[in-house]
C-alpha cells in the first residue's frame, strides 16, 4: 500500500499541470491551487486504499499503527482537547483517541 507522500508523487508525475475553465477559457491552476488539488486527490486515494485494506482484513490491519498516526489530531490539538476536558469536565480527547483506536484496531 502506498503512503500519502507516494500518492502525491504519483499524482504529480501523472499530472504535471492542471487547468480550470474561467469565462470559457482554459487556464492553468496557480501553484497553490495545483498543490491543494493534488493533496486532495492523494488524501482521497490514500483513504480509499486504507478503507479497502481494512475491509479486506475484516476490519483489522497489520498497518494499524501507521493508520492511527495519520488519523490522530496534532499534538497541539490533543493538548488543547485535554485542557478543555480538564476545565469543562468532558472527555473529548479520550473519545477522539478511542474512536481512532476502534477504527484502526490492532490485529488480535
Amino acid at each position: 500500500m502506498a503512503t500519502l507522500a507516494q500518492w502525491k508523487t504519483t499524482l504529480k508525475a501523472a499530472n504535471s499541470s492542471l487547468t480550470k475553465m474561467v469565462d470559457g477559457n482554459s487556464i492553468n491552476l496557480t501553484t497553490a491551487e495545483y498543490n491543494a488539488t493534488i493533496d486532495g486527490w492523494a488524501q482521497a486515494s490514500f483513504d480509499k486504499e486504507v478503507e479497502d485494506a481494512l475491509i479486506a482484513g475484516g476490519g483489522e490491519s497489520a498497518n494499524y499503527a501507521q493508520y492511527r498516526r495519520d488519523a490522530y489530531p496534532s499534538i497541539g490539538d490533543q493538548l488543547d482537547m485535554q485542557y478543555k476536558d480538564a476545565v469543562n469536565s468532558t472527555t473529548t480527547w479520550r473519545d477522539a483517541i478511542a474512536a481512532i483506536k476502534t477504527k484502526y484496531a490492532k490485529p488480535s
